[in-house]
Formats: structure tokens, C-alpha cells, sequence
């Protein structure tokens, strides 16, 4: 058996990634600064919905606040980490009952040939400040460090970050992750309030899918990440959006470049037949099917009078729902054979979407439709060993003079909802190679208007390059395609001029897109920003600029900076996935004396029958999707212990985990060997020095991710 690295990684559950910090004058020895509050604040901006650049992006508000318990004014250092790809905008403080807007400064360096050297010194009391601290390599956690100086005693101050993130599109609502907390520091709170502002009357927001339901705000662990949504409103219908902006440097040589591309909802389709195809395999929800035929109905409603419908399931086969190929979406006791059916689907093993199309194409071929469209609901596990081609010469090879319908997957699962489907996951690539539309949506959510808006669903876009002048050179690797909701953020350096635009190419099934963005000029952003309680305070700070307290050693801050890596690399993990002892144990317990039983029937048609082969299985969320036999080499040909070791491979039957989206290969190779002299047949596993070596490598590079993190980007 091997489970190849790239797919069969076990991850576990990793320790919680120290993140946030604070700190005072250890002389005291104890922190004597603690945090009373800390809450984010979502601020969707007043033109999201329209189409302007602020439609891809979003206000953050972190608001803390910090109290001096000691008798005497203290110093103080905390650091925050923010979402991925966060920009420090502003902030305000709050001491007296009124808010303090902060302004400009600068930092005061060590020396002239260090720009990373901080002076060390005082400033007047009641000064706080806040300087973004870039992560040390790109696609790390961004952060902010706070400076306050002579808190006084036993009084408390609010400060508020506002930073600009870009949330991502999942269906009809925004989503935005917040990152986990340091918990292992009893000055810093272990809750996180989280609030959603503006949205319309009777709107809600979610945290990890649930409600707030109508409360004005929801309490979630520090220590966790969350994944916070919110209504979407998009009225913005460019096939291909997005926005690029430059900001310069301060010498005038170079400067940085930010980009962010979205897919956007492509023309709606109008078809005159409608197929639903669903995928009916283990991995999938037992709730999947009634939902399906919920929207499916709300769908059909949209339609006009005039158009027919069909359904069909899949598995490990195809079958058909209704009697009939052909049935008008008018027809009541049509549909409610579909419902019927639909309540009596059972999950089996299995999921062969070649036979589920050379079916749809053998019943499209009797209806004879001009403009069919199949929708495909499926949770998106499907064999990546089965190539784009075949599925497509599925479908071909039985439409016969039929029109090719339009395809549609309607990619439903949870742990993709949360984290996006990446442009290189097996549907998606399949999507794309079809030149199918795609969109990601959890069908419990969606209502009649959803349902009517899966007709505008854009084809995924493959092949994507951006034409980039030589002077320009990005951080992180272009991914190679987009998915409709998705946001990709670009950022990278230019030297010399700043471009003035750059055009984005890609792929939609055929047919070839191409836009250009041109380029905004932002304003170097600034180093630090300060507020003061009183205005003469406040002139007097941005003039003298920042200085870090004496006490904060470097050691601290290296420390502080070690925690905000460590956050990066351990991100959101998925937890409760297979590992190679279940995945062992199954095979010898279920896989293993079935095919013992088959080699046994074949030894009674012939006595000296031997051999090798090896079983081969695609798992995923606890299903076998593709199994089969490779590798006979028999003394003697047999097709019926062929088709018996085939049906062995189908037998395996392993759990779920948790939110795990892995795929995993099992290659698990026999060998038998006839009976001799009185001895009884053998049988067994294949003596095979690669065994325990791939086994065993696969352990340990999970054993690293689960003590170093993985990289989401990867």
C-alpha cells in the first residue's frame, strides 16, 4: 500500500499558535497591563455594492481596550495580528468618553544604514501609537504594534485599529477569517465580540455558520479562527473584476504593488431542458439530496412554461429518478416523483461521473432539447485519476445528434465554503477543461433568488497570465486559474516606474478573455501613526515621532516577532483526518479476507492458479470513489478473480474525518501462490521493500505539519 505525500498527508490537530503579545517594565516583575476588551468590528463600505474598486475590499476595526492596574503611569507594547493581506488604515483612541483620531509620524531610526533599528527613549504620557509590522516572508500573517506611554493608574483607554482586508465571496455573502489569539497570556482576553455594522434591515451575519439571530453582536473563543459572513450585494457584472494599485516608495526608486482579481457572474443561461445530476456517493450530506431538489424546484419555477426537466443520481452507477425523460415544469405529479425519489436516495459507495454523463447523454439524445443544461450537485470529490477527456468522450459518445448541454457544478461542502476552492482542485480543473460553470455555495442557504442566480454561474477561468513589465516581480506564484467568488490578492514590487496598467489573460471553456486594470496611485503608506488626549500633546507627538521604551529589550521583540510567525504558519487547521493506521487496519480487516475468499473459488477452477496484483483505491470523506485491480500477472488467466479482487477493493470502508478534503490513493499489493507437496495455498500481502518506507514517510511529514504548521497557500 502507498499513500503518495502530495495526497495523502494526515494532518492532525496542531497546537495553538501564539500570536498576539503585551508587555511592560518586567522590573515590576508582572505585567501590571492588562486588556478589559477586545472586539472586531466589520464595516462593509457604503459603495460595496456598486461598481467601484471598494467593492473588493472592506474595513476591519480592532478595538481594545487597556487598563493600568498598577498605582503608578506604565509603558506598554502589544502586538495584534491581522487577516491575512490586512492594511493598516487608521486608528483612534479613547480616554475620556471622546475619540481621538491618530495622524502620521514617523519612526526614529537607530541609525542612518539601518532602517529596521528603533531608537530607544520617552515620550509624553498618554501618547499611543501604532506602526504595521510586515511579516517576515511574503504570505505570512500581517501585525500591528501598539506603543502607549504613561498609561495612568487605574484607568482603562480604548484604541481602535481600522485596517483595509478584502473578504472573499462565497455565494451570496462575504466572508472574512479572523485569526486565533494568544491564550497562554493571562493579561490578554480569552473573548473575542464580534460585530457585522450596515447591513440592511432584517440582515443578519454568520460565525462558522451560525446566526447571530438578531443580536447585535456574538462572542467567539480568542483562541480560535473564525470565519465571519455577511450579505452580498453585488451589482457589479464584469466577467473578470478587479483593481490594481501602486504606492511608491519614499526615495522615489521603486514601490509596491497591490492587485486583486474576482470572476464575476458570467450572461445568464436560458435553457428549454433542465437534467439535475446528483452525486449520491458516502462522501456527501445526508441532507444534500432534499436540498437539491429544493432548489432544484425553486430553479424550475424560473423557468418558463415551455421547458422540460429530468433527474438522475450517481454513485459507483447511474440511474435515472423519473419514468420519463421529458417532463414540463408545470407538471405537478412530475415533481412530485422527483421529491419522492429524492427522499428515498440512499448514499453508496462510489463516484464514477463518466457513467452519470454517457446516461444524461443517452436520455438528452431521446428528449432532442436545443439548449439543455445539466446541473451537477455534487460535494466535488471526484477521482482525479480519471482525466478531463474521458469524462467529456463520456458524454459525446452517447448525445449522438443532440445539442451538447451546458454544464454546471454545484459544488457544495463545507470545508471548501469555508476555505475556497482552489483553481488546481480536481473539479474545478475538470470544470475548466470542460468549459463548465462552476459556483460554490452551500444549498441550505440559498432561497429563490439564489436558486435563479446558479443560471449566471461563470466558467471557471483556466490559463491564467498577466502581462507584467519587466521592472515589476510579485511575491507569491500566480495560481493558474480563478473560481467564481473567489478572490486572488497579488502583491509584489516595482523598481523604477510605477506601471500604469496590466492586462490579465485566462481561459472560459474556448473561449479567450482578456482585461486590462489601470493603476491608482496610492499614497506611501505611513510608518507610524500617534494620538494624544490633548491637542497640544497630540502636535507635539507627530512631531517628535516614535521611539520604543527602554525595557523593550531586543530579546522581546524577537519573541514577539517568532509569535507572529508562528501564527502564519499554523493557520486554520482541519482536524480528525485519516492516517496510514486506520487506512492499515481497514485494509486487513475488511479488504483483506474478502479477497482471501476469492482466490480460495478460484483455486477450485484451477488447483495451481498463482500470481500477484494489487488493489487500487481513490478514497475521500470516508468513501471509496474509484477502485480496481492493477498489475495481474497470473500463470494462468482468470477474469472472475479479477472481477472478485475488484469487488474486494469496493468493500473498503473507512471513516470520515472531520472537515478532511483529502484525497487518498491506496495501492495494496498480493500475491498468491498455489498449493505444493500437501501444503495449504498462501496468501497475503506482497513482500514489498517500499511498504513501510512510503508509510512511513507519510507519517513523518505529518508529524511535521502537525508541530510546524502547513502554508494554506501551498
Amino acid at each position: 500500500m502507498t499513500i503518495p505525500a502530495a495526497l495523502a498527508i494526515a494532518l492532525g490537530a496542531s497546537p495553538s499558535a501564539t500570536a498576539d503579545t503585551i508587555d511592560a517594565d518586567p522590573a515590576l516583575g508582572y505585567v501590571p497591563v492588562e486588556e478589559l476588551s477586545y472586539e472586531a468590528i466589520i464595516r462593509p463600505p457604503a459603495g460595496a455594492n456598486k461598481k467601484k474598486s471598494s467593492a473588493f475590499e472592506t474595513e476591519l476595526a480592532l478595538r481594545v481596550a487597556l487598563r493600568n492596574a498598577s498605582v503608578s503611569p506604565q509603558d506598554a507594547v502589544e502586538t495584534l495580528i491581522l487577516p491575512r493581506g490586512a492594511e493598516l488604515v487608521g486608528m483612534a483612541i479613547n480616554e475620556d468618553g471622546a475619540w481621538v483620531e491618530a495622524d502620521p509620524s514617523q519612526v526614529m531610526r537607530a541609525s542612518e544604514s539601518s532602517d529596521l533599528a528603533v531608537r530607544t527613549g520617552r515620550r509624553d504620557p498618554g501618547s499611543v501609537w501604532a506602526r504595521p509590522l510586515e511579516p517576515d516572508q511574503p504570505g505570512d500573517l500581517p501585525a500591528v504594534e501598539l506603543v502607549a506611554f504613561g498609561l495612568p493608574s487605574q484607568t482603562a483607554v480604548q484604541i481602535e485599529l481600522r485596517v483595509r482586508v478584502n473578504p472573499v465571496l462565497r455565494g451570496d455573502r462575504w466572508q472574512l477569517e479572523l485569526p486565533r489569539r494568544n491564550v497562554g497570556l493571562p493579561n490578554l482576553v480569552d473573548q473575542r465580540r464580534v460585530i457585522v455594522q450596515g447591513l440592511r434591515a432584517g440582515e443578519g451575519f454568520w460565525i462558522d455558520g451560525s446566526s447571530n439571530a438578531g443580536t447585535p453582536y456574538m462572542v467567539t473563543r480568542a483562541e480560535d479562527v473564525v470565519l465571519v459572513s455577511w450579505p452580498a450585494h453585488i451589482q457589479d457584472k464584469a466577467r473578470l473584476g478587479g483593481s490594481l494599485e501602486t504606492r511608491p516608495d519614499a526615495d522615489g526608486e521603486g514601490g509596491t504593488v497591490r492587485m486583486v482579481l474576482r470572476l464575476g457572474p458570467s450572461r445568464a443561461v436560458a435553457p428549454d431542458h433542465v437534467v439535475l445530476l446528483l452525486d449520491s456517493s458516502r462522501s456527501g450530506s445526508s441532507a444534500t439530496p432534499k436540498e437539491a431538489g429544493r432548489v432544484f424546484g425553486e430553479l424550475l419555477d424560473s423557468l418558463p412554461k415551455g421547458a422540460t426537466f429530468d433527474a438522475v443520481r450517481f454513485a459507483r452507477d447511474a440511474s435515472p429518478l423519473l419514468a420519463s425523460e421529458s417532463n414540463g415544469v408545470g407538471d405537478k405529479e412530475a415533481r412530485d416523483e422527483l421529491s419522492k425519489a429524492l427522499r428515498q436516495v440512499q448514499p453508496e459507495q462510489g463516484t464514477d461521473l463518466r457513467a452519470a454523463l454517457a446516461s444524461v447523454g443517452e436520455r438528452l439524445s431521446a428528449r432532442g432539447a436545443k439548449r439543455p443544461l445539466v446541473v451537477i450537485v455534487t460535494d466535488g470529490m471526484l477521482p482525479p485519476s480519471v482525466p478531463s477527456d474521458a469524462v467529456a468522450d463520456a458524454l459525446s459518445s452517447t448525445l449522438g445528434k443532440q445539442a451538447r448541454p451546458e454544464l454546471l457544478f454545484v459544488v457544495d461542502d463545507p470545508l471548501l465554503n469555508a476555505r475556497g476552492l482552489p483553481a488546481d482542485h480536481s473539479v474545478a480543473s475538470l470544470a475548466a477543461d470542460l468549459g463548465a460553470r462552476l459556483s460554490l455555495e452551500t444549498l441550505a442557504n440559498l432561497d429563490a433568488e439564489g436558486a435563479r442566480s446558479l443560471l449566471s454561474a461563470p466558467k471557471v477561468l483556466g490559463d491564467l497570465t498577466l502581462g507584467l513589465p519587466d521592472n515589476l516581480v510579485l511575491d507569491d506564484a500566480l495560481p493558474t486559474g480563478l473560481v467564481s467568488g473567489d478572490f486572488v490578492v497579488l502583491e509584489g514590487r516595482y523598481y523604477g516606474r510605477a506601471p500604469s496598467k496590466i492586462s490579465v489573460r485566462g481561459r472560459l471553456g474556448r473561449a479567450k478573455i482578456s482585461t486590462s486594470f489601470a493603476a491608482k496611485r496610492r499614497p506611501k503608506a505611513a510608518e507610524v501613526l500617534v494620538a494624544s488626549a490633548t491637542a497640544e500633546d497630540h502636535e507635539q507627538a507627530v512631531g517628535e515621532g516614535l521611539v520604543l521604551p527602554s525595557w523593550y529589550t531586543p530579546s522581546m521583540r524577537r519573541i514577539a516577532a517568532m509569535n507572529l510567525t508562528q501564527a502564519s504558519r499554523t493557520g486554520w487547521q482541519a482536524t480528525g483526518q485519516l492516517d496510514s493506521a486506520i487506512v492499515h487496519r481497514q485494509l486487513r480487516t475488511r479488504v483483506l479476507p474478502r479477497a482471501r475468499a476469492c482466490y480460495n473459488r478460484a483455486l477450485t477452477r484451477n488447483q495451481i492458479l498463482s500470481g500477484e496484483a494489487s488493489l487500487v483505491m481513490e478514497m475521500g470523506k470516508g468513501e471509496v470513489m474509484m477502485a480496481g485491480v492493477e498489475g495481474v500477472e497470473l500463470n494462468f488467466d482468470d477474469p472472475k478473480l479479477v472481477d472478485c479482487l475488484e469487488a474486494a477493493a469496493w468493500s473498503m470502508d473507512v471513516p470520515a474525518g472531520n472537515l478532511d478534503a483529502q484525497v487518498y490513493e491506496v495501492r495494496y499489493p498480493l500475491v498468491f501462490t498455489a498449493p505444493e507437496g500437501g501444503k495449504a495455498p498462501q496468501f497475503g500481502e506482497q513482500s514489498d521493500p517500499m511498504f513501510q518506507r512510503l508509510l512511513d514517510s507519510a507519517d513523518a511529514l505529518s508529524e511535521y505539519q502537525n508541530h510546524h504548521g502547513t502554508d494554506d497557500e501551498d
